[in-house]
């Protein structure tokens, strides 16, 4: 009688330890998605961005996606004002948060002039603020801004770049060229101006005829 309670014992232990497997491998199960395209619209309609990848991994377990080559869209009245590249990217909770991963480019349209580049970039989806960091470079026909750090607000159109900053300026067709580090530096996207901000100290400039 031993022996059989024994027995029944050990069969119940494997198979709920059956069971256990089998429930993690469930929720492990990872998700290829392909083309895969999220949109955004305001109450009105209009579409505030769109978020597209030729290929994504939907993680069950973590509940977040892991998208390649991300390619993502910002919009002004149905008119695309931003664009952001990456090599990959994770969406976290919910779609809530994104973190763009690797040669992260943005492109302003309204000024086609204007293109930055980052190692990384966070954004808070519910937030007009954009992070970008490791090696944050602006570049137009004239303006060439390196930093570690920079801030970009979509709503105000402003990009504040974080201490140490370095700028270079050359015009075309001409041997001037401008050198200031300081500790911030602010630019006007919409009305193309530049201001250099130090709180420890004056900002320091040189000029190279």
């Amino acid at each position: 009688m031993s022996k059989l309670i024994s027995s029944i014992i050990i069969a119940s232990s494997l198979i709920i330890s059956g069971c256990s497997t089998l429930k993690t491998k469930v929720q492990e199960i990872n998700l290829t998605i392909e083309d895969f395209n999220m949109s955004q619209f305001s109450n009105d309609g209009n579409k505030q961005y769109s978020i597209y990848s030729p290929q994504s991994i939907y993680l069950q377990k973590d509940q977040h996606y892991k998208l390649e080559n991300t390619d993502i869209k910002f919009y002004d009245k149905n008119k695309i004002k931003y664009i952001i590249k990456s090599d990959k990217s994770s969406l976290l909770n919910s779609n809530k948060t994104i973190k763009l991963i690797g040669n992260v480019e943005l492109f302003d349209l309204e000024n086609e002039m204007n293109f930055i580049t980052a190692d990384n970039l966070f954004w808070d989806i519910n937030n007009s603020l954009f992070m970008l960091e490791g090696d944050v470079n602006l570049r137009n026909n004239f303006v060439k801004l390196i930093s570690s750090k920079a801030t970009l607000n979509t709503n105000e159109n402003i990009i504040k770049f974080f201490k140490p900053v370095k700028y270079n300026y050359n015009e075309n067709d001409s041997n001037t060229e401008f050198n200031i580090s300081s500790d911030n530096a602010f630019y006007d996207l919409k009305n193309k101006s530049l201001i250099f901000k130090s709180i420890t100290e004056r900002v320091k400039s040189k000029i190279t005829f």
